[in-house]
C-alpha cells in the first residue's frame, strides 16, 4: 500500500518547499487546505496552489511523485474539542501561541491524519519546543522528519501536537532559498503567497509579513509589490 504523506498546504513558502522536497523524492502527497472566511487571502492562496499543482510535475517531469487532489477543509466544519480548546488557553498564556494551532490540533484528532505534516521552520522551533524534545522518523527514502517524544515534553505541548510531524524544524527559511536554487526551483517557491491582509500587495503589518522581515526574507515584501 502506498504511504500517503498527508501536508497542511498554505500556499506559503515553507509549506511549499515541503511538498516539492516529498515531490522529488517521488512521494505522494495529500494536500490539505483549511479554508478560513474570515481570512481576505483565501481565494489568493488557492490560486497558488492550485497553479503549484500544475507546475511542479512540468518542472519534475522525471519524479514518480504525485499530488493527490487538494482536500479542502473549511474551518467551521472541523469539530471543536474543550480539551484541546483548554490546552492551547494555558499554552498561549506562557508562549505567543496563534490560535490557528488549536483547531489545526482538533484537525489533526478528528480527521485521524496521522502524522499530519505542519511546516514549522528552525526561526519558529524555539517558541514550541526544543529539537531535543522531538524525535527523529526514520525513513530511509524520505528527508528527515521528526515527531513530539512523549517521554521528554510537557503534557500540555504534547497533548496539543501529538497528531503531528515536523519535517522543517531543522533548517531555516534562508536555507530553503539556497536548496531552491540549487536545485532549480526557486520560480516555483517564487509564486508563494504570504500575506495575511492583502491578495495583491504583502502589507507589511500582518505577522506573515512581519515574520518574514525577521526571518531574512523582508525583499519578498518588495518582490511581490
Amino acid at each position: 500500500m502506498t504511504k500517503v504523506n498527508n501536508v497542511l498546504w498554505t500556499g506559503g513558502w515553507d509549506s511549499t518547499f515541503r511538498v516539492i522536497q516529498l515531490y522529488r523524492l517521488g512521494a505522494t502527497i495529500q494536500p490539505i487546505y483549511v479554508l478560513d472566511y474570515n481570512r481576505v487571502t483565501s481565494d489568493k492562496e488557492l490560486e497558488v496552489i492550485k497553479k503549484l499543482s500544475n507546475y511542479i510535475p512540468l518542472k519534475f517531469p522525471h519524479s514518480k511523485g504525485q499530488i493527490l487532489p487538494l482536500k479542502v477543509i473549511k474551518r467551521q466544519d472541523i469539530p471543536s474539542n474543550l480539551s484541546l480548546k483548554l490546552t492551547h488557553k494555558f499554552l498561549r498564556q506562557k508562549v505567543n501561541l496563534g490560535k490557528q494551532y488549536y483547531w489545526l490540533a482538533c484537525l489533526a484528532k478528528k480527521y485521524e491524519y496521522q502524522n499530519l505534516e505542519l511546516s514549522l521552520h528552525n526561526e519558529d522551533l524555539e517558541k514550541f519546543f526544543l529539537l531535543s524534545q522531538l524525535m527523529e522518523l526514520k525513513d530511509e527514502n524520505l528527508e528527515q522528519n521528526w515527531k513530539i517524544n512523549p517521554k521528554k515534553i510537557g503534557f500540555l505541548r504534547k497533548h496539543l501536537f501529538s497528531n503531528m510531524t515536523f519535517p522543517l524544524v531543522t533548517i531555516t527559511k534562508l536555507e530553503m532559498k539556497t536548496i531552491a536554487e540549487e536545485h532549480n526551483f526557486i520560480n516555483l517557491m517564487e509564486l508563494t503567497w504570504f500575506c495575511h491582509k492583502s491578495n495583491k500587495k504583502p502589507c507589511g503589518n500582518c505577522n506573515p509579513c512581519k515574520q518574514y522581515i525577521r526571518d531574512g526574507f523582508g525583499f519578498r515584501l518588495e518582490q511581490q509589490a
